[in-house]
């Protein structure tokens, strides 16, 4: 039997949830995963792939399908190979983010990722775990303690990402809404 973040990541399951959330139900369970930055992990990206900062302005919606979602206040980081982006984050040393699939705003004591995304064709090769790191070295860049990241609880593979750059597991931020009724917890793994 498959797993289920298998099951969950894909396009149909994805309409499925926006048609509920527009009907008035939503449940949400995200792990919150933190790191410290005296030491970040260094993840050199696979051979003739680059890691760096791009301005907004650099991309477009087919290299990164996420880019209206991005924040002034966010740097852009672009895992790129032959001048064709194969993957993109944002990190933000904000406090305070709004998460959409939790509908509040989170505050952080430290840098946030989010939006971690590589595409399909060249997955598997540690470009994921190459962002993440150099989002680690932006937020010591910025004098920043800590990293955090809010990952889906079905989302295994951004899971196993975080925990290869050495995060670690420090809350589960739950959200139910049904119809008008509205439950939030924050709660020890």
């Amino acid at each position: 039997m498959p797993e289920l973040w298998r099951l969950t990541r894909t396009d149909h399951a994805r309409r499925v949830y926006e048609a509920l959330k527009r009907a008035g139900i939503t449940a949400t369970r995200m792990h919150e995963y933190v790191v410290s930055v005296e030491e970040p992990a260094t993840r050199d990206p696979p051979s003739g792939v680059v890691v760096e900062p791009r301005a907004p302005e650099t991309l477009d919606s087919t290299e990164c399908p996420a880019l209206p979602e991005h924040r002034d206040d966010e740097t852009i980081l672009v895992a790129h190979e032959d001048g064709n982006v194969l993957g993109y984050l944002f990190v933000s040393p904000a406090p305070t983010i709004h998460v959409h699939p939790l509908e509040t705003d989170c505050s952080f004591d430290g840098a946030y990722v989010r939006r971690v995304f590589v595409h399909p064709h060249a997955r598997n090769r540690g470009i994921a775990t190459a962002l993440v790191a150099r989002a680690c070295g932006v937020a010591r860049e910025w004098d920043l303690d800590t990293v955090h990241a809010l990952v889906a609880a079905d989302n295994r593979p951004s899971q196993w990402t975080f925990e290869a750059n050495g995060f670690e597991r420090r809350r589960v931020h739950a959200y139910l809404r049904l119809f008008g009724y509205r439950r939030r917890d924050v709660s020890s793994p």
